[in-house]
């Protein structure tokens, strides 16, 4: 069996989460926990995912849902906070596309199990939200501006919402782009890891003492192209945001940094569909010209989150390195667009987008 010590630095960086695999469960061990404790009869597909176990319940009535089975690494309370997450949403906002939360046949929304190896997890069932990835239908111009509607709606109903576990560390809080270091300084390409060192160093002067001073809310913190889905036969509007998994307490502006970081590998269109989205989300939740001032390098902190711990998790576990790096292309395109861009031209387009001097 591999190990690897924990002094090493990458492994560190990645924290436990992370370096844990997911859950060993199967298809059957989930076709029995729905009929045990939800009295739903049917068959389960494993849904590829980095850290937890997940399948796609069909049930003989035709019902879909998704059953999520934690990562044994990931506290109790941390799961939680994604289930009271959607309970807030369902109650504040029953028309968002999002995933509602079914209850067991003694009506609790989630519960322990323990493993064969011994470990602890957390059992839910989701609605599952019919439709195709945007990843695999394409992105219209339309899309990209009902995305960021979405999202700010989504973000306006997270208003007041907090728990015990908002304020978790994960690395894929753009806040945290500083811990990354390691896995910036473990790249074996010199020019991004000269590129990222520079953006980091940049982050860590000019952009870090800023976040504390701007508006703190639960975000999504994942609306990439894997996690919405529409219908083929409507390409312009998506019927569902899925996977909660990264949510946090953290700058509010940071959920839309991390969206417009997924439209960035369009060459030459890369800025006027970031702009796109920005007017979009502008619209529906009016942003602060503290938050657009930072916006791009938030961005930028984004798709460097992306390379660095793709890249750190690809080497840990080889044979999940294609569903790990499937935004790692992209994301390195975005990086080599922005870096033509001078930084003052982004910002000032950023702000006309939203009507600011």
């Amino acid at each position: 069996m591999n190990t690897v010590s924990t002094s090493d630095p990458v492994h560190g960086a990645l924290g436990g989460t992370l370096n844990s695999p997911p859950p060993a469960i199967d298809e059957a061990t989930a076709v029995r926990l729905m009929k045990t404790h939800f009295g739903i009869t049917g068959v389960a597909e494993t849904i590829a995912c980095e850290r937890d176990a997940n399948f796609h319940i069909v049930a003989d009535d035709g019902r879909g849902f998704t059953l999520k089975v934690s990562n044994p690494a990931e506290p109790e309370i941390n799961t939680n906070f994604q289930t009271e997450a959607l309970l807030w949403l369902q109650a504040r906002d029953p028309g968002l596309p999002v995933p509602k939360v079914v209850r067991t046949l003694d009506g609790r929304s989630e519960f322990p199990l323990v493993l064969e190896d011994g470990r602890s997890s957390v059992i839910r069932v989701l609605t599952w939200l019919e439709g195709l990835p945007v990843v695999r239908v394409g992105v219209t111009p339309a899309l990209r501006r009902d995305m960021a509607r979405s999202l700010a709606r989504l973000g306006a109903a997270f208003e007041g919402f907090d728990h015990p576990a908002s304020g978790h560390e994960i690395l894929w809080d753009v806040k945290n782009a500083a811990t990354l270091r390691p896995l910036i300084e473990a790249l074996k390409e010199p020019d991004l890891r000269g590129q990222l060192t520079a953006e980091l160093d940049r982050f860590e002067r000019a952009v870090l003492p800023v976040l504390p001073t701007l508006r703190q809310r639960v975000v999504h913190n994942d609306l990439n192209l894997h996690n919405v889905v529409l219908d083929p036969a409507d390409p312009d509007r998506i019927t569902g945001i899925l996977d909660f998994g990264d949510m946090v307490k953290t700058p509010l502006i940071i959920d839309l940094a991390v969206a417009a970081s997924y439209h960035t590998q369009l060459p030459q269109e890369n800025l006027a569909a970031v702009c796109d989205m920005v007017r979009a989300y502008h619209a529906v939740l009016p942003l602060e010209r503290r938050e657009v001032e930072v916006l791009r390098d938030l961005v930028v902190a984004r798709l460097m989150t992306t390379v660095a711990i793709t890249e750190g998790r690809a080497a840990r576990y080889p044979q999940n390195a294609a569903y790990i790096l499937r935004n790692n292309g992209p994301a390195r395109e975005g990086l080599r667009l922005f870096a033509t861009l001078p930084r003052d031209q982004v910002t000032a387009a950023l702000m006309a987008a939203c009507n600011m001097e």
